[in-house]
């Protein structure tokens, strides 16, 4: 296969510390000027992949077809399909141009002149080292990479390469000339984003496959969701990555996708408020013992001034658990009151609730001072609350001038590539995409779909803390694996590491097990949230749709499941019943051990 994985992956110690990096000998870099590859920044990069067709009867296979995927998986680019004319207009707000030439033909040759004209950074990927004597402009590329053999695995390896998921170790045959300007092979990184393998290239057993289909197969057959999608990552690598099932129990000739959109509901506290949390402590914006008064001026005054954050984000606060907003803005036939939500927008009515329903344009300041007005519990101790995860994005405004969901977006997710991330997804993802949640007959009497299943969340527009954002289980994936690289992810701290390791740290133990925002297994019963295997240092969160991260840094290991189990109602609770979340992180765990 050309990994050059270390063979100790099968007896790894209980406190595993991360392997180095995978390799490849399969991918050779001839030219890297600048050392542009690994690609650094994908916050300022605007990728344009274009892929020249092999010559006519060349290729029975086309080793890349899957290319257009393999790049996708890093950051969103532009795809071009040959080079007309006319795609060079396309072409020209692109910064960043990777041209792949399937046999160093005439009309590869033709293609590489014409990108070169176009005086962007050019990277070319070739498959053919015959082709390096039939194309003397390449030296004038910015880096030229060659893919040893004509595989769909090894044209992955090579956009592995570029985006550093995986190292280039390949050297060219000492018997092959190497033009002036090239070189016999130039080592790159990996390990700076994921990777994506096999199970034994990440250290797990090769039985782990079938094991997760067996339980999602059992899942499936007990209603616990329509489908989903489950990834597990060891390593830095993707070692299994499936989609199961159909995006709704109403039509099954629709299948669920890699690709397909969830709603995260309450992952979104710690998908997009926490890290948004970080990311200000790591600007002297925010801290755990800060007051709730001092960050909300409208709870100043209130019984809620003093609650310190520290306990307000481990849940031990005595904030009520949430208040079912929706109630107060229907009328007694239970239709929306046009006082407050109207079936058009305007500029009186512009925050969309749902398909056909907008809400009035102070309507987060009606739900602020609902929370403000609220009693608090009567008792201390643990109640799982999402009022204060409503207010913060109020707070990133106002500490940032940015809104909260453009501010993560900017400073998290973009850098990421994880471009799927994101609030109200129908604004900028195809409806079919989006995998829809339950049938409300309450309040919006309708499929919920590409708007927000939570009723609070809805009438916030669809951006707040507690719940709202949406994306794809490979982007979650990278949010997760910075998490796990202690706030690291594409040769960028993103987040300080000493915050990472102070926000995934249990606060009030054994009172309380939750760590700040996220939530930690249950000391008594680790496989109610966790696995049984699950270690004391592991943390992650569930979302009320269906959705769930674990994380074991013991292991240095994660899972990821994406389900929608509300539809086509919220009162299918298979899910926790049959206990699939905790099977599919103990199988993992279990794979994991020597």
């Amino acid at each position: 296969m050309g990994w050059l994985s270390p063979q100790a992956a099968q007896a790894q110690p209980q406190q595993a510390a991360a392997l180095p990096p995978l390799t490849t000998t399969n991918v050779v870099v001839l030219r890297n000027e600048g050392a542009l590859l690994p690609l650094p920044r994908l916050d300022t990069l605007r990728l344009a992949t274009i892929k020249m067709p092999p010559a006519t009867g060349r290729e029975a296979i086309d080793f890349s077809a899957h290319l257009q995927q393999d790049v996708a998986d890093y950051v969103a680019a532009d795809f071009v399909n040959g080079l007309p004319a006319l795609a060079a207009a396309r072409l020209r707000s692109r910064n960043l141009l990777l041209l792949v030439l399937p046999d160093g033909g005439l009309q590869d040759r033709l293609a590489l002149q014409q990108a070169l004209k176009l005086g962007k950074k050019l990277v070319v990927l070739l498959f053919d080292s015959t082709a390096l004597a039939r194309l003397p402009e390449l030296p004038q590329s910015t880096a030229v990479v060659l893919a040893r053999q004509r595989t769909v695995q090894a044209c992955s390896q090579a956009i592995q390469v570029v985006f550093g998921g995986v190292g280039a170790a390949g050297q060219l045959a000492p018997t092959l000339t190497v033009p002036a300007g090239l070189a016999a092979g130039q080592p790159t990184r990996g390990g700076l984003r994921l990777a994506y393998g096999t199970p034994v290239a990440a250290g797990l057993r090769p039985t782990l496959p079938a094991l997760v289909d067996s339980l999602m197969r059992k899942a499936l057959a007990g209603n616990a969701f329509p489908g989903g999608e489950v990834m597990v990552v060891r390593h830095g690598v993707v070692a299994l990555r499936r989609s199961y099932g159909v995006l709704q129990a109403a039509d099954p000739a629709a299948p669920v996708l890699n690709t397909t959109l969830y709603d995260f509901a309450s992952l979104t506290k710690v998908t997009a408020a926490l890290p948004t949390l970080m990311l200000l402590q790591d600007r002297g914006l925010f801290g755990p013992d800060y007051t709730l008064g001092a960050l909300f001026d409208f709870l100043k005054g209130s019984n809620k001034q003093d609650l310190r954050l520290r306990d307000v984000l481990t849940h031990q606060a005595r904030l009520r658990a949430f208040i079912p907003f929706w109630q107060q803005y229907v009328n007694p036939d239970g239709r929306p009151n046009p006082q407050f939500l109207r079936p058009d927008s305007s500029a009186r009515f512009p925050l969309p609730v749902a398909a056909g329903l907008w809400a009035r344009r102070d309507m987060p300041a009606l739900l602020y001072q609902g929370i403000a007005a609220s009693p608090l519990n009567a008792k201390p101790g643990y109640v799982y609350s999402d009022l204060s995860f409503m207010l913060y994005p109020y707070y990133v405004q106002k500490a940032t001038g940015r809104p909260f969901d453009q501010f993560i977006t900017q400073q998290l997710y973009a850098p990421l590539g994880a471009t799927t991330l994101g609030f109200n997804p129908e604004h900028r993802f195809a409806t079919p995409r989006i995998a829809p949640t339950e049938y409300d007959s309450l309040f919006r009497h309708q499929l919920v779909r590409g708007t927000v299943h939570d009723e609070g969340a809805a009438l916030l527009g669809g951006v707040s803390g507690h719940a709202g954002l949406f994306g794809a289980a490979n982007d979650l994936a990278k949010l997760v694996q910075l998490y796990l690289w202690q706030g690291r992810y594409g040769g960028q701290q993103l987040i300080k590491a000493e915050t990472m390791a102070a926000y995934t740290h249990c606060q009030f133990c054994p009172d309380n097990r939750r760590a700040l925002g996220f939530d930690k297994p249950d000391p008594q019963n680790p496989a109610l949230n966790a696995a049984r295997g699950a270690s004391p240092r592991s943390y992650g969160h569930t979302g009320f749709t269906g959705t769930y991260f674990w994380v074991e840094p013991d292991l240095d290991l994660f899972v990821i499941l994406l389900a929608n189990r509300v539809n086509p109602t919220r009162r299918n609770n298979r899910l926790g019943e049959l206990g699939v979340r905790s099977a599919l992180l103990q199988l993992a765990i279990e794979s994991a051990q020597p």
